[in-house]
């Protein structure tokens, strides 16, 4: 129950603090008082958008604050835990820009946290929602409410949501199969190719080095032939000149020790030397000279070059864009057995999908004919006894692009169920029925609206409910009964009425009129709560429409 509604610099508001009571309040005031401002804070508090539009002029900021008891029957919402509070209080300010801060029993908080916990203890019936009623989209929504199959609605919503995710993913793979697939023979192709060449690593470079010494054999051998003269061709050979040396050095050794290094640098220079020879002489005797095996070698860099042209630079590159072709072929043996999988994986999704909305469909039939009987019953009590209502259900539209996928059962999945739901009204006997939007006059769609509400709120949850403009649209012994009707639903939950209609206001069990006043050039809305003498002048204005007369104030 909404206890307090505390408001500073809102729009015309300076300072007001309402103490709402139990049962049916009811405001009332002159057009343009600033009755719609009180509509305005709980719509702060409900998480709506805030403009610097709405802080009092000369003021930096406004605040409204809402102080609620929890009825046991409430509804926690997600977020931070206040389900041991018997009293919740919220709060929001806005500042310049349109910035806002919220906060939730003094705890700071986000406008969507602020709205889960604010939508669990209010609700506001306004012409928005009047339009809502007339939305055939919205129709099924009311009836899931009232039967209690929001659960296994969210259930079709979830489970049509992972289906369209399956789809759209089996549509990407098998696209990208048939992409690869006219790639196939060409892959093959490309992978014998390389594998038949027989490539391996760095074998470009030796190619090139073993061409370039055959083409130059003659004058490596020549040299070479001039190397190992040089070394041991002759008495004036490096080896003999140093076999001499050797011989002069380890003559005086004996004398003096110290040269024994000197020597055996001289033993292992020697060694080397002759190692350096015999290495000339074998890389000497294996040069060829021979035309063909040159031709040979050409003719393997060609290959290699015709390769290099299409896969890589080097030998390491193609042979790795072989590996990767060979790695797509395998993704397509495994893609295939993946898709086999997933197209098991929507079909049974498909069918646990139209079970659960099949159940969901039976249980709205059965719901909507108790809804019909209850709205007829709840219409005579508000003067529309000859009115009938009924709900019809069709098939929702197909596309013919995805009705193979989303069709089952020779019925049509979608994320609201099976069909579609619409209120049909007759206004009048030997009418036939037909669409709300059609049909409802302003009057006719405030007492449907109030109908619904009453049914939808009989199994508890939001306790505070909010009714503006119930009134449109109807007047004098309709008034009446519209009060009878607000009377009836405020015993089981706290309402909020703003009203211009006397019939309504007088069965207020709290009556507060909504005044605007001018103060040294500045305009204020105060709202007074009324007492008896009080609240009985203000339903001879109402009656009047001006001044209250002695024959008004009778009336009321």
């Amino acid at each position: 129950m909404l206890e307090l509604l505390q408001i500073k610099n809102l729009a015309l508001i300076e300072n007001l603090d309402i103490a709402f009571g139990p049962g049916l309040n009811v405001l009332s005031g002159e057009t343009g008082a600033g009755k719609s401002i009180i509509i305005k804070a709980v719509n702060l508090l409900l998480g709506t958008r805030a403009t610097a539009e709405v802080i009092r002029q000369g003021t930096e900021e406004a605040n409204v604050s809402a102080l609620f008891l929890r009825d046991s029957r409430d509804a926690v919402p997600p977020g931070p835990d206040f389900s041991g509070d018997p009293q919740v209080l919220l709060r929001r300010s806005i500042q310049g820009a349109g910035k806002s801060r919220a906060w939730i029993n003094g705890q700071v908080a986000g406008l969507n946290q602020l709205a889960q916990q604010t939508r669990t203890l209010i609700s506001i019936s306004n012409q928005h929602e009047y339009q809502t009623l007339l939305n055939p989209n919205q129709h099924l929504s009311f009836l899931d409410r009232f039967a209690g199959l929001e659960d296994l609605r969210r259930q079709v919503t979830d489970g049509y949501e992972e289906l369209v995710g399956q789809v759209r993913l089996l549509e990407r793979l098998r696209e990208e199969a048939r992409q690869r697939n006219e790639l196939l023979d060409l892959w093959n192709f490309q992978i014998r190719e390389i594998r038949q060449a027989q490539l391996k690593p760095g074998e470009e470079q030796d190619l090139r080095r073993r061409k370039e010494v055959m083409r130059q054999a003659g004058k490596i051998w020549e040299k070479i032939h001039q190397a190992q003269e040089i070394l041991d061709g002759s008495d004036q050979s490096l080896s003999n000149l140093l076999g001499r040396v050797k011989e002069l050095i380890r003559s005086v050794a004996v004398i003096d020790p110290t040269l024994e290094t000197s020597r055996q640098a001289l033993d292992s220079l020697g060694a080397e030397l002759s190692e350096i020879g015999i290495a000339l002489r074998q890389y000497g005797q294996g040069l060829i000279f021979d035309p063909r095996t040159l031709e040979e070698v050409e003719d393997r860099l060609q290959q290699f070059q015709r390769l290099a042209g299409k896969y890589g630079p080097t030998a390491e590159a193609i042979l790795d864009y072989a590996a990767a072709l060979e790695g797509k072929l395998k993704e397509l043996e495994d893609g295939s057995q993946r898709r086999s999988a997933l197209v098991q994986a929507v079909e049974n999704r498909r069918r646990t999908l139209f079970e659960i909305s099949e159940d969901l469909s039976v249980r709205r039939r059965e719901s909507a004919r108790c809804l019909v009987r209850l709205v007829e019953e709840e219409f005579k009590e508000l003067g529309l006894s000859g009115c009938r209502f009924e709900i019809q259900f069709t098939a929702p539209s197909s596309d013919p692009k995805t009705e193979s996928v989303f069709a089952y059962g020779g019925r049509l999945l979608t994320p609201e169920g099976l069909e579609k739901g619409e209120f049909l009204l007759a206004p009048n006997p030997g009418e036939g029925l037909r669409p709300l939007a059609r049909i409802a006059s302003g009057g006719e769609l405030s007492r449907i609206l109030l109908v619904l509400k009453g049914l939808l709120s009989q199994g508890g949850g939001t306790e505070t409910l909010i009714f503006d403009e119930v009134d449109a649209g109807i007047g004098g012994s309709l008034g009446e009964k519209v009060g009878r009707k607000l009377k009836q639903l405020a015993r089981i939950h706290q309402v909020l009425c703003i009203t211009h209609l006397p019939q309504i206001a007088a069965f207020a069990d709290s009556h507060f009129q909504v005044l605007k006043k001018v103060k040294a050039k500045r305009t204020f809305t105060e709202i007074k709560a009324l007492n008896e003498e009080e609240r009985l002048l203000e339903l001879a204005r109402m009656l009047s429409g001006t001044s209250p007369s002695e024959s008004t104030k009778i009336l009321a």
